[in-house]
């Protein structure tokens, strides 16, 4: 069945696979203008203080992990090395080795991420100091920081599921070199990244609003759109599995959509058994962050 799916068939999928992102697209649109929680406005308190530890040190947390994004998009960027990938090449429909640099190596869904990432606690890291500062915090800042928060971290659970349970298995079937994988800045993008988000669940007041479900759906599918340009540009899907012209793609679309959504859905979960029990909280987020980080690098017999 997953052979099939990842094949090629005598007809090419593209509009089924079209016909279902739009699908989910438009009830996730739909969803965001039906609950309009747009138009509320956390609290102020929600959002610039914390439970455990001062305002200040929450200040501080949230601009290092900005500056981290930062830092780690631009060394990706910046580094003359640059790195060797796998793409799907899209008019021979295989996957060759390229090396990129340049911008060019922002186009995976892990930089996307990364950058969101980075994008969320800068606006909730200046909240905190408008706040500390006596200044008046805007409102769009009050209600851009939880949801940027709550699809943050979704978009970060279902990225480091599938480079732990797909990507590396893959990239040893088809004896690929795995160091790429496990370079400092995909450690950081792949482990880091849930390891940091779950600390900030701790420290944080957020309220993960059930109708923010919708957020990572579009995150998802404007990644999906994005992925469409950059074939026409670079002529290389850097996910194979999201070719729409295979067999399963709009199975795998739908499923990948889904996997955001769960991931939503485990970290509402988390943020009412933090709220409930503050060592049950981090219990379970240690137990889930060690069932899906991979830090060590498989042995391999190539």
């Amino acid at each position: 069945m997953v052979n099939w799916m990842l094949g090629y068939g005598a007809k090419d999928r593209h509009i089924e696979t079209a016909l279902a992102t739009f699908l989910c697209l438009s009830v996730a649109v739909w969803s965001v203008f039906y609950t309009d929680f747009l138009n509320h406005t956390p609290s102020i308190e929600s959002v610039v203080s914390s439970d455990y530890v001062s305002d200040e040190i929450l200040a501080l947390f949230r601009t290092a992990c900005a500056i981290l994004s930062l830092i780690t998009l631009g060394w990706i960027v910046f580094d003359p090395k640059g790195a060797p990938d796998n793409p799907l090449y899209y008019k021979d429909r295989k996957n060759h080795p390229r090396h990129s640099k340049g911008f060019t190596r922002l186009a995976a869904f892990t930089m996307w991420h990364f950058g969101l990432f980075g994008i969320s606690f800068a606006i909730s890291a200046t909240c905190s100091w408008i706040h500390i500062s006596g200044g008046d915090v805007p409102e769009w800042m009050l209600i851009a920081s939880p949801a940027l928060f709550a699809t943050t971290y979704a978009c970060a659970i279902l990225v480091t599921f599938v480079v732990s349970y797909h990507l590396i298995g893959d990239s040893i079937k088809k004896k690929y070199n795995l160091d790429k994988l496990f370079c400092w800045y995909e450690i950081v993008m792949h482990n880091f990244n849930v390891i940091l988000m779950g600390i900030a669940i701790i420290l944080n007041n957020f309220e993960v609003d059930w109708r923010y479900f919708a957020l990572p759906i579009i995150f998802g599918i404007m990644y999906i759109i994005w992925a469409r340009i950059y074939v026409s540009i670079a002529g290389v899907y850097i996910y194979s599995f999201i070719d729409p012209r295979l067999n399963g793609a709009p199975i795998i679309h739908v499923i990948l959509l889904s996997i955001l959504v769960v991931s939503f859905v485990i970290v509402k979960l988390l943020e009412l058994i933090s709220d409930w029990n503050i060592i049950a909280g981090i219990i379970i987020i240690t137990i889930l962050n060690a069932m899906i980080t991979t830090f060590k690098q498989p042995e391999t017999d190539y």
